[in-house]
Formats: C-alpha cells, structure tokens, sequence
C-alpha cells in the first residue's frame, strides 16, 4: 500500500469515528415541542387574565360613569325635572340624585380608577343618555313628560341596579362594597316610588 492509500484510508476511518450523530434527537424534538407549548400556554393564560382585569375595571366604569350622567350638569334630569307638574316626581328626583351624590362620593374614596372609564364605556353611556333626553323631549311636546319620565326612571333605576350587582360581584373592597349595597337599597325604594307613579297615572 503506498502513502496515499494508507493516508486515504486513516482519513476514512477518523471521518466515521468522529463523526457527530443527528442535531435533533428525539429527545431534543420533545423538549422543543414543551418549551414552545408552555410558551403559547403563557402567552394565552396572560391574555385570558388581562381580558378578565379589563372586565372587571369595566363594570366599576360603567357604574360610576352612569351615575355622573343622571346627576351631571347635564343631565336629562337636570333639563327636565323642573318641567314636572308633580310635586312628588320632583321630590323623588332630587332624592335619587342626593343618593348617588353620596354614592359617587364613597365610589371615589374606595375605587378612585373608576372615573377613568374607556372610550367604549363613555360611548354606550352617552347613547344611554342621548335616548333618555329624546325620550323626555318628546314626551314634553307630547304632554306627557311626568308619566314618561317616571316610567323611564324606574327602567333606568332597574338596570343602574343590575350593574352595580354586578360590580358588587366583582369587588374586593369591604368598604366599595358595603357602598354599593346602601346604593342598592336606596335605589330598589326610588324605582318603587316612580313604578307606582308611573302605574297610577
């Protein structure tokens, strides 16, 4: 055997003796595959959590948001509670709005982000609000703004109702949820007396 023979053949050799095995292993495929799994899991359950954190500071907003429209500078009660006939649908009008005075007080004290609503709460609230003014504008024409307004009072107190349940639901504050409670239960004998009202004329 010559030289090159002889080097040609050790070259072959040390090629097959040294020669690295396959970069992905099965072992390495399965730990790939778990790191990207947890990688989406995380991923997911970070945006399931955010979207239940967006929930939830959602309907503290929406709360707070439609109280400040009913006892606002411009809301439709501030326009048209004084247009009433009845002496007793302005008494219980400037009641509803002394309880959710003291109402948006406390909510401020216990949960102060829930003035800074969305532009997603502030758009429904304020289509809420521009239809209850059309309603009392059309009813005042008609002559008809006292059974109106007291009609759509009690709707309008039912669904403020059903809100701050929830929101009730969702709070881990004692104090902003003993606030919403005395809410509620002022808000339940409000929407009685303009029921009845609105029932009986």
């Amino acid at each position: 055997m010559d030289n090159k023979a002889y080097l040609d053949e050790i070259a072959v050799k040390s090629k097959k003796k040294f020669s690295a095995g396959p970069i992905l292993t099965p072992l390495m495929i399965k730990l790939i595959a778990a790191a990207a799994v947890a990688v989406i899991a995380m991923v997911v359950i970070g945006g399931i959590l955010s979207a239940k954190n967006n929930e939830v500071a959602e309907i503290h907003q929406t709360v707070y948001a439609r109280i400040s429209s009913i006892v606002g500078d411009e809301s439709p009660y501030e326009e048209y509670a004084e247009r009433l006939k009845s002496s007793d649908l302005r008494t219980y009008v400037v009641q509803m709005t002394s309880s959710m005075d003291t109402t948006l007080s406390a909510i401020d004290s216990y949960y102060p982000d829930a003035s800074k609503a969305s532009n997603k709460v502030i758009e429904e609230n304020s289509g809420t609000m521009t239809a209850l003014m059309t309603t009392f504008e059309d009813a005042k024409l008609n002559g008809q703004l006292d059974k109106t307004l007291a009609s759509e009072t009690a709707y309008q107190l039912s669904m403020l109702i059903s809100l701050e349940q929830q929101a009730r639901a969702k709070s881990t504050n004692d104090d902003y949820a003993q606030t919403l409670d005395n809410s509620m239960r002022d808000l339940e004998a409000l929407q009685k007396l303009f029921k009845d009202y609105s029932d009986t004329h």
